[in-house]
């Protein structure tokens, strides 16, 4: 079992798609929620340092965190509570951040620098080892994978891929590869993102484009039937990864995964040292 935290109106949308999966057990902290065992109301505010002054992490909300939990947040005002509440949640429990950047054009002043605020303390956390890894998504790349939808729909889109994509690579970590090359792990690369491809496409659709990456890991997740019978697939996977590099200092692995799906997909794990920047635009 492992916990997602929402905290505002992206991470808690986010963290809601985790609740059809039963392997997470979901906590919503945001502005005009319905106090309940899975959601806790804050006091609207009308800056960040003013939720930032008046907050303390009631007693009992976090009661039932999972020795591995999985904070999402974004810079909304009420994001300056993370620290309070990640402070005790680190606690009990091994604490992966995922930093949700937004698209700086659709940002007020205040949000811009709460935004610049967060984007660097979340990272230097994870570097000092206070935090296991923060994974920096950027909204903006994620429209552009998505692609075109339907307005109403466009949010739920976007949400739903993350959340599978985040899901995937966690079930992979937690089964037995039939095949894998992944060996020794940069326990200093903290700084991650996440990512799709497929077969026989060389771009890694990431999902924040990391500088210098250290490492990336690829996990195939292939049916049964095409493990069987597809003789070119182990030469289509060697191709993809051995073009995957771009440097000399990159390490890059991946496992095989056998699955019911009718075709396969392919999920993506960057990693780095390097302290990241915001994007340009």
């Amino acid at each position: 079992m492992q916990t997602i935290i929402g905290l505002g109106s992206a991470g808690c949308k986010i963290a809601d798609c985790f609740k059809t999966f039963p392997q997470y057990n979901v906590l919503n902290i945001d502005t005009g929620l319905k106090k309940s065992k899975t959601a806790y109301n804050l006091k609207y505010q009308d800056h960040p340092e003013k939720y930032e002054a008046s907050f303390k992490v009631p007693k009992g909300l976090l009661d039932d965190i999972q020795s591995e939990c999985l904070f999402i947040t974004s810079c909304g005002h009420v994001s300056s509570t993370s620290l309070k509440i990640l402070q005790e949640v680190s606690k009990k429990s091994k604490v992966q951040v995922m930093y949700l950047v937004p698209d700086k054009n659709n940002l007020t002043k205040t949000k811009k620098l709460h935004n610049n605020l967060l984007f660097n303390v979340f990272q230097e956390y994870a570097r000092s080892g206070v935090f296991e890894s923060v994974f920096l998504v950027d909204n903006k790349k994620i429209s552009d994978i998505i692609g075109p939808v339907p307005i109403l729909k466009y949010w739920d889109s976007v949400n739903q891929l993350i959340c599978a994509t985040y899901n995937m690579i966690n079930i992979f970590e937690h089964t037995e590869p039939v095949f894998t090359t992944f060996s020794g792990k940069n326990e200093a690369a903290r700084i991650k993102t996440l990512g799709i491809s497929a077969l026989e496409q060389a771009e890694n659709k990431s999902f924040f484009s990391l500088d210098l990456i250290k490492e990336e890991w690829y996990y195939y997740a292939i049916p049964q039937k095409m493990l069987e019978e597809d003789v070119s697939l182990m030469q289509k996977i060697q191709t993809q990864i051995t073009n995957a590099k771009t440097h000399d200092a990159m390490k890059v692995g991946y496992s095989v995964y056998t699955t019911e799906y009718d075709v396969p997909y392919v999920y993506c794990l960057n990693s780095t040292t390097l302290v990241q920047t915001l994007p340009a635009s």
